[in-house]
């Protein structure tokens, strides 16, 4: 047996600590301060909203992969002839099929997929699409509705389904001209989940008059075999994968739409992340690292949900960090990183132009702002900041700072309070949005290291916002007063966009990361709710260990750090809260 120096072209390495990026998946390491042998390994997967479908309708077939799916037919009052081409983020329709069907099945990929059978009544028509246009094929030998399809379009394997009220174990292989029929299922069946082959398939679930079935069957080219079953009994499910490696998600168990996801290694079924959106007779295909679902019902929905399982960060995590020096609330802002921190300003009097910056492991008061500031936009990094408007009196005063002092520069056009700013932006390259002057505003202005210029305004004016971003050009504003809100918006250098809601609307609470991987952390009234964004949807994670507002965060989606702010009781406190993402490593144990 080859050993792993010959496998990966390197040594097993001994550390004292264990590595900490996603490069070291894969790797095996020894840790000689645990004794262990160690290896970066991923997580379990999510859900996230994808493209929504140009129409949205129920019964719908699907094939390919999360960038490159197919759907056709379906039914939304009537039984539609459309195709779609899904390219990742985005569906464009396609050239229709020939006859309209729903309740069918579907195999292969975007540039050769394969239909057969459907409704309405029994139907034993095939086509095949060649990326551009469906071409009729040969008729199955057995007319019906409600079959699994498999494999590719020369080589497909079409197995249970329907005839007016009775369950089919009927099985038949397609090798790209004709339909010839093979050995039948063990359990008669229709609207089961299929993955993998013609000569290593399966099919799982599915319904019977009376009956929802959690039954596995595998296929190896020739006979079915019964296996492990799943952990919920459904059908009219969305299913992927292979035959050692399969997904089962959604569905229905008659009555109620589900939303539960399954997995299966070969041997047994596993639950993983739930689907967004409870739903059955929908379309889905894919793999176990990325597929996706589209479509169904409730009636006729167009979102598509995206399946990923290629992060190898574990779950996120609070601990409460070093205190700062001085309590206060509603700061003049924060810059830099989790281990090289800057917050300054605050309220109230005397502690308005306080700074303190943190290494790590603690915090130290370093050069004051030249004036007052509190509720203002502060980013840049540990040695490069500036601190933008705020209170008092809506005030234009900028400061930047050197890493030593704070020296005032050129003022923006709208002063202004409660404003987001783009966080880990430079301080010579730096966009600010929202805020309040008399009244809530949505004005955004950019920096250019010398003057601010006026840019596209937000589409909500708010203030108190929670703001995030990697750059002047790329940038979240969250949330924010008068009266809670939920909105979100993105900005990429020229105009400003709608994104995902967050769940919970709050203002004044803290922000970090980027536009593709962010948290929102408490705010007001009295939260401690923690929300993660994927670049698409917001998600409930770890809330913090005490509830906060107008405290000071700065840092990535994965390390992150909040400082101060109002405690539950609305008095400012000098605790500090760090977010952490770590790799997910396992300890090998044999």
């Amino acid at each position: 047996m080859a050993d792993y120096k010959a496998i990966h072209g390197k040594n097993i390495q001994s550390l004292a600590s264990d590595l900490d990026n996603a490069e070291g998946e894969g790797q095996i390491w020894f840790n000689t301060t645990s004794s262990d042998y160690k290896a970066i390994v991923k997580v379990a997967g999510t859900w996230a909203a994808g493209g929504n479908l140009n129409t949205g309708r129920r019964h719908l077939f699907a094939c390919g992969t999360a960038t490159a799916g197919l759907t056709a037919g379906g039914y939304i009052t009537a039984t539609s002839a459309l195709s779609e081409e899904y390219n990742g983020s985005a569906w464009t329709e396609g050239n229709d099929l020939n006859t309209a069907r729903h309740y069918g099945g579907m195999s292969g990929t975007q540039t050769a997929g394969l239909i057969s059978g459907g409704s309405p009544g029994n139907k034993n028509e095939s086509e095949e699409y060649n990326g551009t246009s469906w071409a009729e094929g040969n008729n199955l030998n057995t007319s019906r509705h409600g079959v699994a399809s498999l494999g590719i379009q020369t080589a497909a394997v079409i197995a249970g389904g329907q005839v007016t009220t009775t369950a089919q174990a009927t099985s038949e292989e397609y090798d790209g001209t004709s339909y010839t029929e093979g050995n039948d299922l063990g359990t008669a069946r229709y609207m089961a989940g299929r993955a993998g082959i013609q000569t290593a398939g399966l099919i799982a679930g599915g319904f019977s008059p009376g009956a929802n079935h959690a039954l596995t069957e595998t296929y190896n080219g020739t006979s079915w075999t019964e296996v492990g079953d799943l952990n919920l009994a459904r059908w009219h499910m969305g299913s992927a994968g292979i035959q050692t490696a399969a997904m089962i998600f959604g569905g229905t168990v008659n009555p109620g739409n589900k939303d539960e996801t399954e997995v299966y290694d070969g041997s047994s079924w596993t639950e993983v992340a739930d689907m967004g959106t409870a739903r059955y007779r929908f379309g889905g295909d894919g793999t176990t690292a990325a597929a996706f679902g589209t479509g169904g019902h409730p009636p006729n929905l167009n979102t598509t949900e995206i399946w990923s399982w290629d992060s190898t960060l574990a779950a996120g995590t609070w601990a409460s960090g070093q205190t700062i020096n001085s309590a206060r609330s509603e700061f003049g802002g924060a810059a830099g990183t989790q281990t090289a921190t800057l917050i300054f300003g605050g309220q109230a009097d005397p502690l308005a132009q306080l700074n303190e910056s943190y290494d790590g492991s603690s915090w130290t008061e370093v050069g004051d702002l030249n004036s007052d500031h509190y509720y203002a936009a502060g980013l840049g990094t540990q040695t490069a900041a500036l601190c933008v408007t705020g209170n008092p009196s809506q005030q234009t005063n900028v400061e930047s700072w050197n890493g030593t002092s704070w020296t005032e520069i050129a003022d923006v056009n709208t002063g202004r309070w409660g404003a987001g700013s783009s966080k880990s932006g430079t301080s010579t390259a730096a966009t600010i949005a929202a805020g309040k002057t008399t009244a809530d505003v949505a004005v955004a202005e950019t920096w250019d290291g010398t003057s601010w210029t006026e840019v596209g305004d937000l589409s909500t004016a708010r203030r108190q916002v929670a703001s995030c971003g990697e750059s002047a050009t790329s940038m979240l504003v969250i949330s924010g007063m008068p009266a809670p809100k939920t909105v979100v918006e993105s900005y990429d250098g020229s105009s400003w966009t709608e994104v995902g809601d967050v769940g919970a609307s709050r203002y004044a609470g803290g922000g970090a990361g980027s536009v593709t991987s962010a948290i929102f952390s408490g705010g007001g009234p009295s939260s401690a709710a923690n929300e993660e964004f994927d670049g698409s949807s917001w998600t409930e994670v770890a809330n913090l260990p005490t509830a906060h507002d107008a405290g000071a965060s700065t840092g990535t989606g994965a390390l992150a750090i909040v400082a101060s702010g109002h405690n539950p009781a609305g008095a400012a406190h000098t605790g500090t809260a760090e977010w952490t993402k770590a790799q997910n490593i396992k300890v090998i144990t044999d």
